[in-house]
């Protein structure tokens, strides 16, 4: 899906070439292949043991959740990624290989800063300042957790618009064909009273009460 959105087909072909993956060949033997586009990118540690070893004891998040994982989403990544300082003054000072971040939790990352002014290079000619850069990355990580939001938007306004459609050509044929029946009343007389009622040219709700049908008639007249 990369290759749809960012890069050619190409690009991300050659991009996952880079990697080498485990697979069978048709004789059973266990070999490595380039990677393909249909190949997840592969963790840079060999084991959580290793990983752990390499960022002082904390095992990296799964990148592809983390905008979904965090509270704010992107809009505390990006205040992450651009929050690195100077430790203030009386602030305790970190351990070692850990920076002073006032936006992480605990003041104390062990992630050193990442993104600098230049550090990559636009195609297209755009000023590559950090806090452009922080911002495409935060957008790309808010796609990669959730690659398909675009289409569920498009198929819930499908949906809505078809139930708006169906809902309105509903009511019409309820207003059409079904009033009569909603509003037809029914009279249920003593037996042997059934002209009595019958005889009432304008059958009410009060219809069963005698005097009331003369009062309604002689209005009727007058």
């Amino acid at each position: 899906r990369v290759r749809e959105a960012v890069v050619s087909t190409q690009s991300t072909g050659e991009f996952a070439a880079e990697y080498q993956y485990p697979d069978v060949d048709d004789d059973g033997n266990n070999v490595m292949r380039a990677g393909d586009i249909q190949d997840f990118i592969p963790s840079p540690y060999e084991n959580e043991i290793k990983a752990r070893l390499a960022n002082n004891g904390a095992l990296p998040p799964d990148l592809t959740l983390i905008t979904i994982a965090r509270e704010g989403g992107s809009d505390y990544l990006f205040s992450l990624l651009m929050g690195y300082e100077d430790l203030p003054a009386g602030q305790a000072e970190p351990g070692e290989g850990q920076a002073y971040n006032p936006y992480f939790h605990g003041y104390y990352i062990g992630m050193a800063q990442q993104i600098y002014n230049e550090s990559v290079d636009y195609e297209d000619g755009t000023v590559p300042y950090a806090s452009q850069i922080a911002k495409d990355v935060c957008e790309y990580l808010a796609w990669s957790s959730n690659p398909y939001m675009d289409e569920s938007k498009l198929y819930g306004m499908k949906a809505l618009a078809s139930i708006t459609v169906f809902g309105a050509a509903m009511y019409m044929l309820m207003r059409v064909k079904r009033n009569h029946i909603r509003l037809r009343q029914l009279a249920f007389a003593v037996p042997g009273k059934e002209r009595q009622i019958a005889a009432n040219g304008n059958v009410s709700s009060m219809s069963k009460y005698k005097e009331v049908d003369e009062m309604l008639d002689k209005a009727t007249r007058k």
